[in-house]
């Protein structure tokens, strides 16, 4: 019995062990991300209206490039944008495509990363609300800009945690009639499966 036993637990191991090489070396792996946002509008004219606190859910894959610390890393998320200002919500919701470079350092247990990459985001609900009302905004714009981050990749063996922080800054106005460009601080927790 404890010959069987001791067989099986070096079969396991084995396995383990194998599983962990297989995945550590696969050039494409995805998983699941979400965040908390903190929003604004950059490039406005007078007063700056305080941040609206949203959520960020998504997906993400990672293509590790061979043989270097680079994978490029696309991702589908929801993301929550806007602003508040003198009891008012703008309320700008995206699906967002961001198509990230990601370069990480030092692997190991715990690998830092830092990444870069412009996005897209197709306004999936803009109105106003306050007061208990909204109202539909019917001039909100595609969303085009830039993401910049760093982050923490922890590995757990089979899977990896992930965690850290990005800013994402638009580069064309919100609305048509040029009112401000999004900014987006956000921390960030994710998984790989």
């Amino acid at each position: 019995m404890k010959k069987l036993f001791a067989l099986l637990l070096v079969i396991g191991l084995v396995t383990s062990a194998g599983v962990d090489t297989l995945k550590a070396q696969s050039p494409l792996n995805f998983g699941l991300r979400a965040g908390l946002n903190f929003a604004n509008f950059n490039d406005l004219d007078g007063d700056r209206p305080d941040s609206r606190t949203g959520i960020m859910v998504g997906g993400y894959l990672n293509f590790k490039v061979p043989m270097s610390p680079v994978s490029i890393q696309p991702e589908v998320l929801y993301t929550q944008k806007g602003a508040e200002e003198s009891g008012a919500t703008v309320e700008l919701d995206y699906l967002e495509i961001p198509v990230l470079a990601k370069f990480s350092f030092a692997p190991g247990p715990a690998t830092p990363h830092v990444y870069v990459g412009p996005y897209v985001g197709f306004v999936l609900n803009s109105e106003i609300s306050g007061g208990g009302g909204s109202v539909e905004i019917d001039n909100a714009q595609t969303d085009f800009g830039g993401i910049v981050g760093a982050g923490l990749d922890i590995n757990l063996g089979l899977t990896k945690l992930n965690a850290g922080a990005r800013y994402g800054f638009g580069l064309n106005d919100a609305f048509d009639n040029g009112q401000g460009k999004n900014g987006v601080f956000s921390i960030v927790v994710g998984v790989a499966l």
